[in-house]
């Protein structure tokens, strides 16, 4: 239960008005008998369309596949053994990078060909 006296010690001491809702009334229809018992009609069938995406679409365009070149593996692998030898694991994960060709300084896109 509520505190004693809070309402009054924060200066909102008006009573509480709770607004009443009223219920809506619901009303029956009955279907009409109808007279022509001639063709039956099955359920209407319905299109249902897809929904449009809003705005600008544009396709996306592929990332270009990336290459390693043999002179940067070599390259890797050297700066991978320094790290190795010197107990520098910056300059081995450095090398590592060069090798799987993750390092964004030694990886190429492809040429693009010239009409």
């Amino acid at each position: 239960m509520a505190r004693e006296g809070t309402r009054s010690a924060t200066g909102n001491s008006r009573p509480r008005v709770f607004p009443t809702v009223t219920e809506p009334t619901t009303t029956t229809t009955k279907k009409r008998a109808t007279a022509n018992t001639g063709a039956k009609r099955g359920p209407k069938a319905t299109a249902i369309k897809a929904s449009k995406p809003t705005g600008v679409t544009k396709k996306k365009a592929p990332a270009p596949a990336k290459k390693t070149s043999v002179a940067a593996k070599v390259k890797g692998a050297i700066k991978k053994v320094e790290g190795e030898v010197t107990g520098n694991p910056a300059k081995k994960a450095a090398g590592t990078k060069k090798v799987k060709g993750t390092d964004t300084k030694t990886t190429k896109a492809p040429a693009t060909k010239k009409k």
